[in-house]
């Protein structure tokens, strides 16, 4: 009796393995359909599991039909001549289908990657397909820099207002990482290595005993994105609150970031000397 229960269980067990290899078939084809780079034998693979009602929707393109699926993939393979498919596994629920998959260059460079879900209409068909991408790695590499570049610049923007303009402490805070570093002038009567928030503002604090200032022009940007660095140029007018002069001092700041945070800045003085002497002066 157990033998013949056994054999019932691989039976119903054959069974459902087939009926789910019959639902990946047209995912095969199609599959095969994004592979194949010659425009008609890749037409008459769309045709097998493609209906003049099936539709295609992914961040590119929005299509219906045999002819414009093809057209789409078509023009694919004029942007990236040499891209590769590969694909994960299936994870089949009733009449649909999802897995991930990525394109690379013939030197293995990612070109783009996602997951796709097809629904299927239980005849061997594809009813539609929806393609989510990972926009990261659907950018190239001067993309990503330009996009890294903007998004620090943003992140020093938002702290030079804080500091200079705002006064808020409280938002500068989440600009910066744990225990980043400062490092001022040795030779300026609040100059050091401070580490971390809260030694940041007594720095901050300290500097204040000495001078009241304002931004007389705003600072230029640039960027190292490959090293995630932002340097700023401005020039500051100040205020000796011991001998009542004035001074306008151009500066430069030098900034590490990661993850959207700052990590470390180091400000440089167009003369060190002489604004050290002009905090320290008195009446």
């Amino acid at each position: 009796m157990r033998k013949i229960y056994f054999i019932c269980f691989l039976f119903v067990l054959n069974g459902l393995l087939a009926q789910k290899k019959d639902k990946l078939y047209p995912v095969t084809v199609y599959e095969k359909v994004w592979q194949e780079k010659n425009s008609d034998a890749r037409l008459k693979l769309i045709k097998i599991i493609w209906l003049e009602n099936s539709t295609f929707e992914d961040p590119s393109a929005s299509i219906k039909g045999i002819a414009a699926l093809n057209n789409v993939i078509s023009e694919f393979y004029k942007k990236f001549p040499d891209a590769v498919l590969t694909s994960g596994p299936k994870t089949v629920k009733d009449n649909y289908v999802t897995w991930d998959w990525k394109i690379q260059d013939s030197k293995n460079k990612p070109i783009m990657s996602g997951r796709d879900f097809a629904r299927l209409n239980g005849k061997g068909q594809v009813s539609k397909i929806i393609g989510f991408w990972d926009k990261d790695v659907a950018l190239s590499e001067d993309d990503v820099l330009k996009n890294l570049e903007a998004d620090n610049f943003k992140v020093v923007s938002k702290y030079f207002d804080c500091l200079f303009k705002t006064s808020d402490l409280t938002t500068m805070q989440t600009l910066i990482q744990e225990n980043a570093v400062y490092n001022q002038a040795e030779g300026l009567p609040y100059g050091g290595t401070y580490k971390g928030y809260d030694e940041w503002t007594k720095m901050f604090v300290k500097s204040n005993e000495f001078f009241d200032r304002q931004i007389e022009k705003e600072p230029v940007y640039f960027s190292d994105a490959t090293k995630n660095e932002v340097i700023i140029y401005f020039t500051i007018k100040c205020k000796s609150k011991k001998s009542g002069k004035t001074l306008s001092m151009p500066v430069s700041e030098h900034f590490d970031l990661k993850d959207g945070k700052i990590t470390a800045i180091r400000s440089f003085y167009f003369d060190t000397k002489l604004f050290a002497e002009f905090l320290k002066s008195k009446k």
